[in-house]
Protein backbone atom coordinates (compact mmCIF):
# COMPACT_ATOMS: atom_id res chain seq x y z
CA UNK A 1 0.00 0.00 0.00
CA UNK A 2 1.01 3.45 -0.67
CA UNK A 3 1.42 6.75 1.86
CA UNK A 4 -1.89 7.68 0.41
CA UNK A 5 -4.12 4.80 0.66
CA UNK A 6 -3.31 3.58 4.27
CA UNK A 7 -4.68 7.12 5.25
CA UNK A 8 -7.99 6.35 3.50
CA UNK A 9 -7.83 2.21 4.97
CA UNK A 10 -10.45 1.98 7.27
CA UNK A 11 -8.35 -0.73 8.96
CA UNK A 12 -5.71 1.74 9.63
CA UNK A 13 -8.05 4.10 11.29
CA UNK A 14 -10.36 1.21 13.64
CA UNK A 15 -6.52 0.21 14.48
CA UNK A 16 -5.53 3.67 15.69
CA UNK A 17 -8.94 4.59 16.97
CA UNK A 18 -8.20 1.26 19.39
CA UNK A 19 -5.10 2.20 20.53
CA UNK A 20 -6.30 5.85 21.61
CA UNK A 21 -9.30 4.21 22.92
CA UNK A 22 -6.83 1.99 25.32
CA UNK A 23 -4.26 4.66 26.20
CA UNK A 24 -7.95 6.97 27.08
CA UNK A 25 -8.75 4.38 29.44
CA UNK A 26 -5.27 3.76 30.93
CA UNK A 27 -5.23 7.52 32.06
CA UNK A 28 -8.71 7.38 32.89
CA UNK A 29 -7.28 4.94 35.81
CA UNK A 30 -4.54 6.43 36.52
CA UNK A 31 -6.39 9.36 37.13
CA UNK A 32 -8.73 7.71 39.06
CA UNK A 33 -6.39 5.82 41.43
CA UNK A 34 -3.70 8.41 41.53
CA UNK A 35 -3.51 9.05 45.10
CA UNK A 36 -1.56 12.03 47.03
CA UNK A 37 1.36 11.46 48.86
CA UNK A 38 0.62 10.88 52.41
CA UNK A 39 2.12 13.56 55.20
CA UNK A 40 4.05 12.05 57.42
CA UNK A 41 4.41 15.04 59.70
CA UNK A 42 0.87 13.99 60.77
CA UNK A 43 1.07 10.52 61.37
CA UNK A 44 2.02 8.95 64.45
CA UNK A 45 5.58 7.06 65.00
CA UNK A 46 5.45 3.33 65.30
CA UNK A 47 8.70 2.65 66.20
CA UNK A 48 11.63 4.42 67.48
CA UNK A 49 14.95 2.53 66.43
CA UNK A 50 17.75 3.12 68.90
CA UNK A 51 21.32 2.44 69.79
CA UNK A 52 23.27 0.13 72.01
CA UNK A 53 22.59 3.04 75.01
CA UNK A 54 19.17 3.57 74.33
CA UNK A 55 19.20 6.82 72.52
CA UNK A 56 16.90 7.24 69.63
CA UNK A 57 18.77 7.46 66.12
CA UNK A 58 15.17 7.13 64.02
CA UNK A 59 12.02 6.91 64.27
CA UNK A 60 9.70 5.10 61.68
CA UNK A 61 6.07 6.32 60.66
CA UNK A 62 3.70 4.45 58.83
CA UNK A 63 1.06 5.11 56.01
CA UNK A 64 -0.51 1.77 55.73
CA UNK A 65 -2.87 2.71 53.07
CA UNK A 66 -0.68 4.28 51.11
CA UNK A 67 1.96 1.17 52.01
CA UNK A 68 4.63 3.34 52.98
CA UNK A 69 7.22 4.57 55.87
CA UNK A 70 8.97 7.27 56.63
CA UNK A 71 11.95 6.75 58.51
CA UNK A 72 12.82 10.37 60.21
CA UNK A 73 16.85 10.31 61.28
CA UNK A 74 16.65 11.74 65.10
CA UNK A 75 20.52 12.23 64.58
CA UNK A 76 23.12 11.68 61.97
CA UNK A 77 24.15 8.52 61.98
CA UNK A 78 26.95 8.13 59.51
CA UNK A 79 27.62 4.18 58.38
CA UNK A 80 31.31 3.31 57.71
CA UNK A 81 32.67 3.71 54.22
CA UNK A 82 31.24 1.82 51.76
CA UNK A 83 28.15 0.70 53.75
CA UNK A 84 24.46 1.50 54.74
CA UNK A 85 22.53 0.59 57.49
CA UNK A 86 19.55 -1.45 56.14
CA UNK A 87 15.80 -1.92 57.85
CA UNK A 88 14.44 -5.15 58.50
CA UNK A 89 10.99 -6.11 60.45
CA UNK A 90 10.88 -9.10 62.77
CA UNK A 91 7.73 -11.18 63.39
CA UNK A 92 7.16 -13.63 65.92
CA UNK A 93 4.84 -15.28 63.39
CA UNK A 94 7.49 -15.44 60.37
CA UNK A 95 10.77 -17.09 60.65
CA UNK A 96 12.33 -15.21 57.90
CA UNK A 97 13.10 -11.02 58.13
CA UNK A 98 11.53 -8.80 55.96
CA UNK A 99 13.88 -6.03 54.61
CA UNK A 100 12.19 -2.75 54.91
CA UNK A 101 14.58 -0.87 52.86
CA UNK A 102 17.87 1.57 53.82
CA UNK A 103 17.49 4.15 55.85
CA UNK A 104 18.91 7.95 55.68
CA UNK A 105 22.00 9.03 57.74
CA UNK A 106 19.55 12.47 57.97
CA UNK A 107 16.65 13.61 57.38
CA UNK A 108 13.33 12.10 55.88
CA UNK A 109 13.06 8.86 53.83
CA UNK A 110 10.19 7.88 52.29
CA UNK A 111 10.30 4.14 51.92
CA UNK A 112 7.70 2.17 49.81
CA UNK A 113 6.92 -1.23 51.38
CA UNK A 114 4.57 -4.21 50.62
CA UNK A 115 0.69 -4.14 51.43
CA UNK A 116 1.84 -7.72 53.91
CA UNK A 117 4.79 -5.44 55.34
CA UNK A 118 2.89 -2.68 55.89
CA UNK A 119 0.08 -4.54 57.34
CA UNK A 120 3.08 -6.28 59.77
CA UNK A 121 3.75 -3.50 60.86
CA UNK A 122 0.74 -2.74 62.75
CA UNK A 123 1.17 -5.53 64.85
CA UNK A 124 3.89 -6.72 67.53
CA UNK A 125 7.33 -7.20 66.12
CA UNK A 126 10.95 -5.97 66.33
CA UNK A 127 12.96 -3.67 63.85
CA UNK A 128 16.28 -4.04 63.52
CA UNK A 129 19.28 -2.14 61.44
CA UNK A 130 22.35 -3.94 60.10
CA UNK A 131 25.50 -2.60 58.79
CA UNK A 132 25.28 -3.70 55.21
CA UNK A 133 27.46 -3.10 52.20
CA UNK A 134 26.73 -0.21 49.57
CA UNK A 135 23.19 -0.90 48.18
CA UNK A 136 21.91 -3.06 51.19
CA UNK A 137 22.36 -6.84 51.55
CA UNK A 138 23.27 -8.67 48.90
CA UNK A 139 20.39 -11.77 50.60
CA UNK A 140 16.78 -11.94 51.35
CA UNK A 141 18.53 -11.88 55.08
CA UNK A 142 20.63 -9.57 56.58
CA UNK A 143 24.24 -9.92 56.19
CA UNK A 144 25.68 -7.58 58.28
CA UNK A 145 26.21 -7.05 62.22
CA UNK A 146 23.24 -5.33 64.11
CA UNK A 147 23.49 -2.07 64.98
CA UNK A 148 20.45 -0.68 66.35
CA UNK A 149 17.06 -2.22 67.83
CA UNK A 150 13.17 -0.78 68.39
CA UNK A 151 10.22 -2.12 68.93
CA UNK A 152 6.74 -2.28 66.67
CA UNK A 153 4.57 -1.86 69.34
CA UNK A 154 1.07 -2.22 66.98
CA UNK A 155 -1.23 0.87 65.58
CA UNK A 156 -3.26 1.13 62.77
Amino acid sequence: MSGAQIWNSARFWRGAAGVLATVSLALLVAAITARDPPNFSSRPIIAVVRDSEQHPVWGIRLARAAHQIAADSLRIERPPADHVYQLWLFTPDSAKPHQLGLLPQSGRKQIAVSPEDARLLTAVGELVVTLEPAGGSPRPAPSGPTVFRGSVEGSD
